[in-house]
């Protein structure tokens, strides 16, 4: 996975206050810049809550449809270790061959 290393380094911080908008406006900023991201998605921590066991890792959102992390009600709240990904032209592509 190319993003391997992100997994280990903010799965271990606190989430600031505004991860969401901030993140997904990076991403939606690399759409609109028509780069190679073609949207986000969620991938959730192996001991994640039920509600973010609920959403699909497979789906692609756009960003500003994306659940915001950390999801209401999640336990750890800001300390939740689910992610956004960007999603990369090249990997939706490989869904369709």
């Amino acid at each position: 996975m190319a993003f391997e290393w992100l997994d280990t380094f903010y799965r271990k911080l606190e989430k600031p206050e505004d991860y969401a908008e901030r993140t997904l406006a990076a991403y939606r900023l690399g759409m609109q810049s028509g780069g190679a991201i073609v949207g986000v998605r969620i991938v959730r921590d192996k001991d994640c809550c039920q509600e973010a066991r609920e959403i699909s890792e497979d789906r692609i959102y756009h960003p500003d449809e994306a659940p915001r992390l950390p999801l209401p009600g999640c336990p750890k709240g800001r300390f939740c270790r689910c992610v956004y990904r960007p999603v990369m032209r090249y990997e939706d592509q490989e869904g369709d061959a």
